[in-house]
């Protein structure tokens, strides 16, 4: 005997999750989308903030913008907001995306604003939208899922003096957080399905397999927390 042990999955240095991506790729199995709590690497200081600190800056640029209304100060508060995100590491292409979804809402927003009231009030609401958007994004991308969860029963742990069952809104807020990404999932699915038949027109074809599955889902998640006895 040698005294080294089997060659492992640590022994390499690919950890489990690595091996079940790189089985479920050769697979042709693509990964459920997660829309919450992809935390940007390589980390920085924003990484390290307190979620319920970062919380707190999103409400405060909401009320801001809110009483203010003016372009000049939303627009400020988004321009801030990203030199923020660059000095703590994070990439344009972590924005990119989502600003450019955004900016097709905006351009719209803008038009009807200028239409019927003024070219100042369209660049108000679209600072607004990229400043509240863009703190956003920065919460997202520094704070994982369990930690905006953990905040979350924090902020309504208060409600436990009124009878509220703190840990069933939890877990609430957890499986809400869960089937968002899930049913996305299944939306893509479905959208794949349909290009593959060649239906792409039938908005049909698209929806109905995706609600069918999704309340499918749903039972299968009441079922299981009924048979741990967690709800009533």
């Amino acid at each position: 005997m040698s005294g080294k042990g089997p060659v492992g999955v640590g022994h390499t240095g690919v950890g489990a999750g690595d091996t079940g991506r790189t089985w479920r790729k050769h697979a042709g199995i693509k990964a459920r989308p997660q829309l919450f709590g992809k935390v940007a690497h390589p980390r920085g200081w924003l990484h390290a903030v307190p979620t319920g600190v970062k919380l707190a800056v999103i409400a405060v640029i909401g009320i801001v913008a809110l009483i203010f209304r003016d372009a000049a100060i939303n627009w400020s508060m988004f321009a801030v907001l990203v030199v923020l995100g660059l000095t703590a590491r994070l990439r344009v292409k972590h924005f990119l995306r989502t600003w450019i979804y955004v900016a097709v809402l905006v351009a719209i927003v803008m038009g009807l604003q200028y239409f019927f009231e003024s070219m100042e009030s369209g660049l108000a609401v679209g600072g607004t939208v990229f400043a509240c958007v863009q703190a956003a994004l920065i919460l997202t991308l520094t704070a994982s899922v369990a930690q905006l969860l953990d905040t979350f029963t924090v902020l309504v742990s208060p409600l436990r003096f009124f009878g509220a069952n703190i840990e069933l809104i939890a877990l609430a807020a957890s499986l809400m957080v869960r089937a968002i990404s899930h049913i996305s999932g299944l939306l893509g699915e479905a959208e794949r399905a349909v290009r593959a038949r060649g239906l792409d027109s039938s908005i049909k074809a698209r929806v109905v397999p995706a609600i069918l599955r999704s309340v499918k889902y749903a039972q299968d998640t009441g079922r299981a927390l009924d048979a741990r006895g967690i709800v009533d």
